[in-house]
């Protein structure tokens, strides 16, 4: 008979209880076969994670997912395993999305999707207590060894290239049929620039990126920039795929932009997210035979191919770019309150890395 290897883990957490307030608690955890013990060391700071903190997602939303530890995008090492392919000292990055497969002994639908699409599944700080916590208890599946050549900071960026990486692998049999433009000079659109570059090899004349903010396009060295207000998008040739990465009031925009860009059956994929709905010029989508694609979140096979891809020396010096000289270490929800009201007033191109001291 199999011995039951479950056990009781306490995991002191940070949770945010209302919009700008965060109580320390105590969450009871049970280690079950299977998963592992992470002790988080670094996390980094998403707009997701401020839409709660600052109250603006929708009052139901907060409602129904708070009280909850935030934070999707970090690093750990591993402190207890029960499962024989990760061992105890590993630093790991953790891959936030928990397929409902690996949460129950049999998923709520007989319908197979991928694990990012899983009706029963669960994702780290949204509505399941994410990584502001000692403690975290997560199946061995869904934490990645870091390389020893990769800096924790450059690993820390994993979630983020993940989400771009997955959304590009719907049109990585176009890529190399004519150019590929991405819109959006912020973080999502620097970091999709920046695989297309490094790990597809897209060459700086083939890839064109729109942005609205000159300081922000001087970053893109290994593309072609354009300001968007400066271009003529009905008269351009040669673009055969399109990845939007705008999001919030820009979306409806860039979406339309890329619509009338596009050449005819070309494949667009949606990323950025808006709490709105979107007009968009569906008459151009038929007219011209346009895929377009929504792409949301990530598996754990993207971590994978990124920690591998992420050993390049040049792909870490882009990386870099987004990295604050500093991190900010949270001791405490005090701590962690001044980092966050700091991140939201000041909302920068560069990410916020908390180094938790527990």
């Amino acid at each position: 008979m199999e011995k039951n290897t479950n056990t009781m883990i306490q995991s002191k957490a940070f949770r945010l209880v209302k919009p700008g307030e965060f109580v320390e608690s105590v969450i009871q955890h049970e280690l079950k076969s299977g998963e592992v013990v992470v002790m988080t060391t670094l996390a980094s700071i998403c707009h997701a994670d401020l839409r709660y903190y600052t109250g603006q997602r929708r009052k139901e939303a907060l409602k129904e997912k708070l009280p909850m530890a935030l934070f999707h995008e970090g690093i750990g090492k591993i402190t207890r395993s029960n499962d024989k392919s990760i061992s105890v000292g590993q630093n790991v990055v953790i891959v936030p999305t928990i397929p409902g497969r690996l949460r129950f002994l049999q998923s709520t639908t007989n319908r197979v999707v991928d694990d990012n699409y899983s009706k029963d599944g669960a994702f780290l700080g949204s509505g399941y207590d994410g990584i502001a916590q000692s403690q975290l208890i997560m199946p061995a599946e869904n934490v990645i060894p870091i390389p020893e050549d990769v800096p924790d900071r450059i690993a820390l960026l994993a979630e983020l290239n993940s989400v771009s990486l997955h959304a590009l692998e719907y049109v990585s049999g176009s890529l190399d049929q004519g150019k590929v433009a991405v819109f959006g000079d912020g973080p999502v659109g620097f970091l999709t620039a920046a695989i297309l570059s490094h790990m597809y090899k897209i060459p700086k004349n083939q890839l064109l990126v729109f942005g609205a903010i000159p300081d922000k396009l001087t970053q893109f060295d290994f593309a072609t920039t354009y300001l968007v207000h400066d271009f003529n998008f009905k008269d351009y040739e040669g673009v055969v795929t399109v990845v939007e990465c705008t999001g919030g009031r820009f979306s409806e925009s860039a979406i339309n932009q890329a619509i009338e860009l596009i050449e005819p059956q070309g494949k667009i994929v949606l990323m950025g997210v808006s709490e709105d709905r979107v007009p968009i010029n569906t008459r151009d989508i038929l007219e011209k035979g346009i895929t377009l694609f929504g792409s949301s979140r990530s598996t754990a096979k993207d971590f994978a191919m990124l920690m591998d891809a992420f050993r390049n020396k040049d792909y870490q010096l882009s990386l870099k770019k987004l990295l604050p000289e500093h991190d900010d270490v949270v001791r405490n929800v005090e701590d962690l309150k001044n980092v966050m009201d700091k991140t939201a007033e000041h909302k920068g191109w560069k990410k916020t890395v908390i180094a938790f001291e527990w």
